[in-house]
């Protein structure tokens, strides 16, 4: 039985991991409540990262948010503070209870000359009207709104700052 301890990528907690079987990969869940990453764990290379949610193709753009990327899938993609209950498709490890679990939604959609083009709305509804609403620089986004996002712009949720960007990831 092998055992290591490893840093989440997640909220950077040490956790240490058992792997009675010896696999060479192992898929685990971050203890940490306001975390709830899902790792993947490679006992053959070390390598730990946090395992991607669904395998639907990306298109480059992604959110930054306290020194983490978290990349854009093509369609729907909903953004939120992490819950045991993984609502969010990009779950913000945070606290702050300013941010809904469904904060916002940005709808990503690949145009023929290869740009993205990236809509957000605010996930607010009349029963959680009194939740803070989602801010692009500094302007109010009414539950019925929809708007085009474009390369750095500045998204609040809650109390927390996050930036698009419209290009690939560095590997």
């Amino acid at each position: 039985m092998e055992s290591k301890r490893i840093v989440c990528p997640g909220c950077h907690g040490t956790l240490e991991v058992t792997n009675p079987k010896g696999e060479p990969v192992l898929m685990i869940k971050c203890p940490n409540p306001a975390c709830g990453a899902k790792l993947r764990v490679r006992f053959d290379t070390g390598e730990t990262i946090i395992a991607p949610k669904k395998t639907a193709a990306t298109v480059p753009g992604y959110l930054t948010w306290d020194g983490q990327s978290f990349e854009l899938k093509e369609g729907r993609n909903s953004v939120g503070r992490s819950s045991s209950k993984h609502e969010a498709d990009i779950e913000l490890p945070t606290e702050d209870r300013s941010v809904s679990r469904l904060h916002c939604l940005l709808d990503a959609r690949r145009l023929n000359s290869g740009r993205v083009k990236v809509v957000i709305s605010d996930l607010r509804t009349a029963e959680k009207i009194s939740q803070k609403p989602t801010l692009i620089y500094d302007e109010s986004l009414a539950p019925e709104d929809m708007l085009v996002l474009e390369d750095g712009d500045t998204i609040e949720i809650g109390d927390q700052t996050l930036r698009f960007h419209q290009k690939t990831l560095e590997p």
